[in-house]
């Protein structure tokens, strides 16, 4: 039995329990997937390279695929409150080392991810400034601003980052669907047609590159569940913003591709993908909204993927704070920040991690575009759908031991299995697809991304396994949260305690 007492106190080591709700919750994790950024960046890809005017069915495919892996879970969200999701449902379904290697998995991937937006974010915001302002700033001093904001905001509540986030992702979603409802009411160029809905266009081929470019739109959704300690109410937040993210950006997605090939025609749209991906949404903003719309398309996309960088920034932090509280990494990151309840000190983790990656990436002359933003989405895109797989399997696995619970056979074995096979298939096609991603020739490249989350992943198995000889009982705590796996009777109660598990 894993015992829940310690020396720490419990208020210095627990997140601010309610400070979110299912909105909030929403707002981080569609905020991670910078629609903006994804319509304009993703989506011309999808039509000139993909399956062409049939673009949008990619999306209703991939949601589809994200809504069997949230079945279970959801349902492993409502057993185990824990900063950590992924990880902690991989430690209590396959074991405590396969949870830390998965953490570290985890960790490289978010940090690929934020330097990938941080990337981004330095190559538009300088653009913008240069532009409208005449300021020629260097990239990467707007990145260092970007990232010191991060720290700030996330040194203080949860509710105020959810604000900012908020507010943010409401003016990038309002512009796009100014632009949707226009073209649609407009007629587009060759009228208004539902031939992009017709499945078997599907079968024209490109499907394969499709699905590899559309699963980067959906990075960060998962983070659903590492506010399952913070939620207001934690057995329903985590699953209406999960299910909702999924559905919503799916829907939002689909229907701003299948509005691009309006506003071109279908006679022209994959010419135009092919020709201009990068300026095929700012210029049909400006053939039927006008001049002014693409001033302010070019601060929604600079705000809008600050909002992705400050969502990933929140959920590693709070990465770091399980990992610590757990003892798996230094304890002192265990602590939050007596007001705000926050994970101060991972975040300040996560600035500093981040600022020596840039000026590394800085130094060795790394364009933030067409290197650091191309190569480091696809890399990251590996990681995450491969740790949706392993803790797909995970889930079937924990629900084979405790079936204790009212879910039923669908949850907890027939989706995650399916999920499981679909995300499996996926990673495939990215790595099959990885020269595509990235616009160039690439050898052996998505081999060696592949071996780094390996290597990865063993260093983190390696210090469990460490602990299990020196800590055995700690080590048996990793995904547990040490105060936060709640099991079927204690839900009723709404009480929460440690569960067994056999050494």
């Amino acid at each position: 039995m894993v015992s829940s007492s310690t020396t720490d106190t419990a208020s210095t080591q627990t997140l601010r329990s309610g400070a979110v709700g299912a909105p909030a919750i929403a707002f981080f994790v569609i905020a991670a997937a910078a629609p903006l950024t994804c319509v304009m960046g993703v989506t011309p890809l999808l039509i000139g390279y993909g399956v062409g005017i049939y673009a949008p069915l990619i999306y209703v495919i991939i949601g589809l695929a994200l809504l069997l892996f949230a079945v279970g879970y959801v349902a492993m969200s409502r057993r185990i409150r824990n900063a950590g999701s992924m990880y902690a449902y991989i430690a209590q379904g396959i074991g405590p080392s396969w949870g830390a290697g998965a953490s570290f998995v985890a960790l490289a991937a978010y940090f690929c991810s934020i330097i990938t937006l941080l990337g981004f974010f330095g190559f538009v915001a300088h653009t913008l400034f240069l532009d409208l302002f005449g300021l020629d700033i260097p990239w990467y001093l707007l990145c260092l601003g970007a990232i010191i904001l991060c720290v700030l905001l996330g040194r203080s509540n949860l509710e105020l980052g959810a604000k900012v986030l908020g507010l943010l992702l409401i003016a990038e979603l309002s512009i796009l669907l100014i632009l949707a409802v226009t073209v649609i009411f407009t007629g587009g160029a060759e009228g208004v047609t539902v031939e992009s809905w017709n499945p078997a266009g599907l079968f024209g081929g490109g499907i394969g590159i499709s699905l590899a470019f559309a699963y980067a739109s959906y990075i960060g959704f998962e983070q659903t569940a590492i506010y399952s300690e913070e939620a207001k109410d934690p057995k329903t937040s985590v699953k209406r913003a999960t299910i909702g993210a999924v559905i919503f950006t799916s829907a939002f997605y689909a229907l701003l591709t299948w509005v691009l090939v309006l506003a071109y025609g279908k006679s022209d749209a994959m010419q135009v993908a092919l020709e201009d991906p990068g300026n095929m949404v700012v210029n049909a903003a400006q053939d039927y909204l006008g001049q002014g719309v693409v001033w302010v398309i070019q601060i929604l996309v600079v705000t809008g993927s600050f909002a992705a960088i400050l969502s990933f920034h929140n959920a590693i932090s709070r990465y770091f704070f399980s990992l610590g509280r757990e003892k798996v990494l230094p304890k002192s990151l265990g602590y939050v920040r007596e007001i705000a309840q926050s994970p101060h000190r991972g975040s300040l983790t996560v600035g500093v991690v981040n600022t020596v990656l840039l000026l590394i990436l800085f130094v060795l002359g790394a364009d933030p575009y067409l290197d650091i933003f191309t190569w480091g989405a696809a890399a990251s895109t590996v990681g995450f759908v491969a740790l949706q797989t392993l803790c797909s399997v995970a889930i079937v696995m924990y629900f084979r031991r405790h079936r204790d619970g009212d879910e039923g056979l669908w949850t907890t074995t027939i989706a995650p299995v399916l999920a499981s096979l679909v995300l499996g298939a996926g990673v495939v096609l990215i790595v099959a697809n990885f020269g595509n991603l990235v616009g160039g020739e690439v050898g052996a490249a998505p081999y060696v991304v592949a071996a780094i989350y390996l290597a990865v992943g063993v260093i983190g198995f390696i210090v469990a396994e460490a602990m299990k000889r020196k800590r055995r009982q700690e080590w048996a705590a990793i995904g547990t949260g040490r105060i936060s796996v709640i099991g079927t009777d204690e839900m009723s109660a709404e009480s929460s305690t440690e569960p067994s598990r056999t050494a």
